[in-house]
């Protein structure tokens, strides 16, 4: 855990709308996850093909991450984005 890259650029932030504490960053450094706020980052992007260029949440269930990625996939994680799958309009 520490802070992200000084040279990082953010291309995507999503906040979970029940733990306001808990923020993800997409970028070309990978995806990031924040517990604190943002004081401290930890990379959950292992797993995901691609640089992510965008991350959103569901907002009901805000464990499950959604990611689109440079080589076009969208990725979905249902724990937080411990572990990723690619995903498609069925799922």
């Amino acid at each position: 855990m520490g802070s992200l890259p000084t040279d990082t650029m953010v291309r995507s932030v999503a906040v979970d709308p029940i733990t306001p504490q808990r923020v993800y960053a997409a970028g070309p450094a990978g995806l990031f996850r924040s517990e604190d706020g943002g004081l401290t980052w930890t990379n959950v992007d292992d797993g995901l093909v691609g640089e992510p260029l965008a991350v959103t949440l569901y907002p009901a269930a805000p464990e499950t991450v959604f990611v689109v990625t440079t080589d076009g996939s969208v990725w979905k994680s249902n724990d937080g984005a411990t572990t990723w799958h690619t995903t498609g309009p069925d799922e």
